[in-house]
C-alpha cells in the first residue's frame, strides 16, 4: 500500500515568526494612555517638579507608595505646562535641592502667573533658611526638608492638599531669627537728641517767653540758658530760636503720634 502525502507548504517555527500583540503599545500611545487616566475624576495627582531623572523618579515613587496618589515627574515648569496643562493635579511638588532662592522664586512666579491655582510645596535637602523665606514671600503652601522622614513627608503632602499649610517650627524660628537680624532697626526718636533740660527749654521757647524769663521758672542762670538755647539751634541747624522753636516743636508733635 502507498502512502501519499499532501504538500502543506513549508512549517515555520513558532519561535521565528512573532506575532503582534496589542499590548505592546508605543512609548507615545503609553504617555498618551497615563495622560488620559491623569484626567479621570476622582485621581489625585502629585507633580514632581525635579530636573533630574533619577532623583525625580525616587520622590515620585517613594510619595506614591506612601500616601497612594497617583504621581508624575517633570523636569521644568515649562515642561509641566508643556506636557500636563490640561492634568489639574492635587498638589505640585517644586525640588530646590540643587536650586538658588532666586531659581526657586522663579518657579512659584511662573506658576502664580500661568494661573495654577492648587497647593504647591517646596522641598529642599534641609531647613535653608533662605529657601524657606522664599517659599513664604512665593506664598507655598508648605516647606519640606527632605532630611525628615517619609511618614512625617506623607503627613504633610495629605495635610497641605487638605488645605493646610506645613512649614517645619525649627525653620520658622530660624526663619523669624534671620529676618529679625536683617530687618533696619527701629528709627530712634528725635526727641533723644535733646536733654530733659533742653526739652523744657524748647516748651519755653515755643511760647515765646525770653531767656531772662525762662531762667528764673527753670531755676537756671541766664548764661546758662543762652547755652542751651545755642545747642538747640546746632542740633536743628537753625538759623534763630524762632526757627529753633517751630522746628523743636514738628519734631516733638512727630514723636508723640
Amino acid at each position: 500500500m502507498r502512502t501519499s502525502f499532501r504538500e502543506t507548504g513549508p512549517v515555520v517555527p513558532l519561535a521565528m515568526g512573532k506575532t503582534p500583540s496589542n499590548n505592546n503599545k508605543a512609548p507615545l500611545e503609553n504617555a498618551r494612555s497615563e495622560t488620559a487616566q491623569l484626567k479621570q475624576p476622582g485621581i489625585s495627582v502629585l507633580i514632581v517638579i525635579e530636573p533630574r531623572s533619577f532623583v525625580r523618579n525616587c520622590i515620585v515613587s517613594s510619595l506614591s507608595n506612601a500616601t497612594e496618589i497617583k504621581g508624575i515627574g517633570v523636569g521644568s515648569v515649562a515642561e509641566y505646562f508643556d506636557k500636563l496643562s490640561d492634568v489639574r493635579p492635587a498638589v505640585i511638588i517644586v525640588c530646590a535641592m540643587d536650586a538658588s532662592s532666586s531659581d526657586i522664586s522663579s518657579q512659584l512666579e511662573q506658576l502664580k502667573n500661568a494661573g495654577v491655582n492648587v497647593p504647591v510645596i517646596v522641598m529642599a535637602d534641609a531647613n535653608n533658611v533662605d529657601l524657606i523665606l522664599t517659599a513664604l514671600n512665593g506664598e507655598a503652601n508648605g516647606f519640606i526638608p527632605a532630611d525628615i522622614s517619609l511618614e512625617i513627608a506623607a503627613h504633610a503632602l495629605r495635610l497641605v492638599m487638605a488645605g493646610g499649610k506645613y512649614f517645619p517650627v525649627n525653620g520658622l524660628l530660624a526663619a523669624r531669627k534671620s529676618s529679625a537680624a536683617s530687618a533696619p532697626r527701629e528709627a530712634q526718636p528725635k526727641t533723644t537728641l535733646f536733654t530733659r533740660r533742653q526739652i523744657a527749654v524748647i516748651d519755653a521757647l515755643r511760647k515765646g517767653k525770653a531767656n531772662k524769663i525762662i531762667a528764673y521758672e527753670l531755676n537756671m542762670c541766664e548764661s546758662t540758658v543762652k547755652v542751651h538755647v545755642r545747642n538747640i539751634m546746632k542740633k536743628l541747624n537753625a538759623k534763630n530760636r524762632t526757627e529753633a522753636a517751630y522746628l523743636a516743636g514738628e519734631m516733638l508733635c512727630a514723636d508723640s503720634r
